[in-house]
């Protein structure tokens, strides 16, 4: 069965009313049916939601993170309105099973902040996302930070947070595991110790990765994560999920009988 976990509902062209509305869920559907999908889930960004905004209150001061400039001008939706539209859209006669999803930053020092404020929503799954660094948003733009930024460190910083927001319980899957390449920056050291220790903390916890599909279509070009790191998750009996990341119906699904290739390459059944 395949099933895409990871979609958007935000578009600069929907309007305000309708971007986290029922028909605007149905589109998705529509469009993962069309793709030979049996089931979708809906993870809008945690940033879009004013009850986040307390949470993520850190990153809100531009000049403090690089390439946090667009993050001020966000949480302006309601999550209670958005849990709202998608039960709806769930509740109708769909083409496709429709879940209830969040993709949730990590933000250390908020985990028990964070916990409470999902504790109170019917979620199917969580995402968890490692987006932010200290003093920076790792995915902006490559101008934004890596410029000034030891690449080896940014990698060993990287996989710290992703492992200690895997270990916090928070989350069901944790999203494009190593989106710290998005650039196409690569360390100077061999990543396999990381990945062996990132994927025993994975097995730990019980979280599933996600193997998403976005990465074949940013600079590093290699969908996340790279292979090498997807036979260590396999070899440790981590479960993958699969995640278009789509911002728009058009990409749902996107690139999934290539992910299926890729798993089964490295392991997967």
């Amino acid at each position: 069965m395949l099933a895409d976990y990871h979609m958007h509902l935000e578009k600069d062209s929907v309007t305000e009313d309708c971007r986290f509305a029922p028909d605007r869920v149905m589109e998705y559907a529509a469009a993962a049916a069309a793709a030979g999908l049996a089931e979708i889930g809906i993870s809008e960004h945690c940033h879009r939601f004013r009850q986040f905004r307390p949470i993520m209150s850190s990153l809100l001061e531009p000049q403090l993170v690089a390439g946090g400039w667009w993050l001020p001008d966000q949480f302006n939706y309601d999550l209670d309105g958005y849990v709202a539209a998608v039960l709806t859209a769930a509740g109708r006669e769909a083409p496709v099973a429709i879940r209830l999803g969040l993709e949730v930053d990590y933000i250390p020092g908020r985990e028990d902040d964070i916990r409470a404020l999902l504790a109170g929503y019917p979620w199917d799954y969580v995402i968890g996302s490692v987006h932010f660094l200290p003093g920076w948003a790792i995915d902006v733009s490559p101008q934004d930070g890596w410029p000034h930024r030891d690449v080896d460190q940014a990698y060993r910083d990287y996989f710290q947070f992703l492992m200690e927001a895997a270990a916090t319980g928070l989350f069901d899957i944790m999203a494009h595991p190593d989106l710290i390449k998005k650039f196409g920056h690569r360390p100077s050291f061999d990543l396999t110790p990381l990945y062996r220790e990132a994927a025993e903390v994975f097995a730990r916890a019980g979280v599933t990765a996600e193997l998403s599909t976005a990465g074949w279509h940013v600079p590093v070009g290699e969908a996340y994560p790279a292979p090498q790191f997807l036979e260590i998750l396999a070899g440790a009996g981590v479960p993958i999920s699969l995640g278009s990341d789509a911002h728009d119906p058009a990409h749902v699904g996107r690139d999934f009988r290539r992910a299926v290739q890729l798993a089964r390459r490295c392991g997967y059944r």
